[in-house]
Formats: structure tokens, C-alpha cells, sequence
């Protein structure tokens, strides 16, 4: 076990101090973003494989047991995915999710979604020196798993239940528009990287991503009242696609722009949390 802890406040420490014969390496310290702390980890195993679980998540009992299982019956099989349960503060399974791989976009799987989650992923040690450690995003499993790809990894799916991804106010993937604003700049980062852009394919979902992301991104601006933004968001999405325009959600959002959102409208349910106290840091150096 190696534990990477930010620096906190609470009790996180006296915790981490009562196992600390159990521990094999751990440290409290600011760091300078999720990725960062990731990597002061990956500098540390010793083992063949690694995971990384965050504070607010959990492993599954007998994940460990079902991990190794597929390890030996996998020889030479370095990437492992399993199926993760979204979880409230209470343990309670919100929905889950078993990995399906998508059609691919330009040969890769994770241009058009990120179809496997973190917690129930495990890694070989010998990937970190061809791939490297984790690089500076929020959404650094993203930009993982693509540049895992480029190298010809194809992750080995387990169907079994492997981790808990803890969903509660103050969790990133709440924020579904900065979420999803972050996921989208690592697909055009590593799309710009490895000179994809001008691929049919790959100009197709960059479009529809986007259109997408604005259409998050309006729901919250209207809900919240943010006019002003709200109507740049919406011009950028006329822009980007004038047939929009002829469509009846179009100038719904145009009503709600003049007149407000009411208490009742159905737009109400893809209300999120406004205060959230995730680490959304700048990622600074």
C-alpha cells in the first residue's frame, strides 16, 4: 500500500499513522494537482501491477483475488478492466457499469468515450516505462488509456464487479460540464499530438462532442440564470451548427432565455450541485 495524501487538515494522517505498519510508503504534502500525487505514487511500487484507488472510493472484497485470477489465467495480458458500481456516501449502488468496447474512431476505442473507469483498472509495472507517468490533466486516466492505445494495449474486460466510484457533491465527475470540458480538451490535445484532425471520422465527433458539451453547458447557464453566458453558449451553437436552429430544443432554450426558468421545468432534473469543492485546481507547476 502507498498512500499519497495532499497535505490535509482533517484526520487523514492520525489514520493513515494508526496502519502505518501495514503501509508500506506513505507521505502528507501539497501537491500540485490529482495527477501529480498519482505520479509520486507510481515512483514508489515495487509490485507487478498497480491500481489507484481514490480516498473516496473503495475496492470490492476479493477484487485482489479476482485480479490475480485473470492475471494467471492472461499470461502476457498487461491491462486489466473490470466492472465498477457507482456509489453514494452510504455504499449504496446508484447504476453500474460493465466495460463495452465502442467502435473505434481513427483506430482508437477512447476517442469515443471513455468506456472503462479507474478504480477497477489494473496496470503491469512494465507500462510505465513505455508509457510513462501520468500527465497534466483531470481527466489524466483519459489521456492514459489513449496513449495506452497508440502503443497497442488492449485492455483484457473482466465482467466482475471490482471497485465502488463514489458519486457525492463534491467528487469532480458531479461537475458534469467542467468534466466534460476537460475530457474534451485531452481527446483534442492527443488528437492535435498525433495529427488526427483532419480525418473525416475524427472531424464528425470532434463536431458532435462539442455540440454536446454546449448543450451541458446551457442547461447549467439557463438553470442558474447566467444570461449573459448563456446567450454567448448559445450564439457558439448556432454557430458551430446553423441547422440546429430548426430544431424545437433551440428555441425552447431561446424561451427560457427570455423568460426564465421555471420551478417546474422539466430542465430542472439536470440541475447539479453549484457549490462543488472539488480539487479543480489550475494544474500549476
Amino acid at each position: 500500500y502507498i498512500i499519497i495524501d495532499g497535505g490535509s487538515t482533517d484526520n487523514s494522517v492520525d489514520i493513515i499513522k494508526k496502519y502505518a505498519d501495514k503501509i508500506t510508503y506513505w507521505i502528507s504534502e501539497n501537491d500540485n494537482g490529482t495527477y501529480d500525487a498519482n505520479n509520486k505514487a507510481l515512483k514508489k511500487i515495487t509490485g507487478d501491477f498497480w491500481c489507484v484507488v481514490n480516498s473516496d472510493d473503495i475496492l470490492f472484497p476479493c477484487a485482489i483475488d479476482k485480479i490475480v485470477n485473470a492475471i494467471n489465467q492472461n499470461p502476457g495480458q498487461k491491462w486489466f478492466a473490470g466492472a465498477v458500481k457507482f456509489i453514494d456516501e452510504n455504499d449504496n449502488t446508484i447504476y453500474s457499469k460493465v466495460p463495452e468496447k465502442p467502435k473505434s474512431i481513427a483506430g482508437y476505442t477512447f476517442l469515443q468515450s471513455c468506456w472503462i473507469l479507474h478504480p477497477g483498472v489494473f496496470l503491469h509495472k512494465d507500462t510505465l516505462s513505455e508509457i510513462g507517468l501520468f500527465e497534466k490533466y483531470h481527466s489524466m486516466d483519459v489521456n492514459y488509456w489513449l496513449r495506452m492505445e497508440k502503443y497497442g494495449y488492449v485492455p483484457c474486460v473482466l465482467e466482475a464487479f471490482i471497485a465502488g466510484l463514489r458519486m457525492h457533491k463534491d467528487c469532480k465527475s458531479i461537475d458534469t460540464v467542467k468534466a466534460n470540458a476537460e475530457t474534451l480538451k485531452v481527446c483534442a490535445d492527443f488528437i492535435l499530438k498525433n495529427q488526427l484532425k483532419d480525418l473525416k471520422d475524427v472531424k464528425i465527433k470532434i463536431k458532435k462532442d462539442t455540440l454536446h458539451y454546449y448543450r451541458m453547458k446551457l442547461t447549467q447557464e439557463l438553470i442558474t440564470n447566467n444570461k449573459k453566458q448563456a446567450f454567448i453558449t448559445l450564439q457558439k451553437t448556432a454557430t458551430l451548427s446553423p441547422d440546429l436552429m430548426l430544431q424545437k430544443w433551440y428555441w425552447g432554450a431561446v424561451k427560457r432565455l427570455i423568460m426564465g426558468v421555471d420551478y417546474n421545468d422539466p430542465m430542472q432534473k439536470y440541475f447539479f450541485e453549484k457549490e462543488n469543492n472539488a480539487n479543480w485546481n489550475n494544474l500549476h507547476d
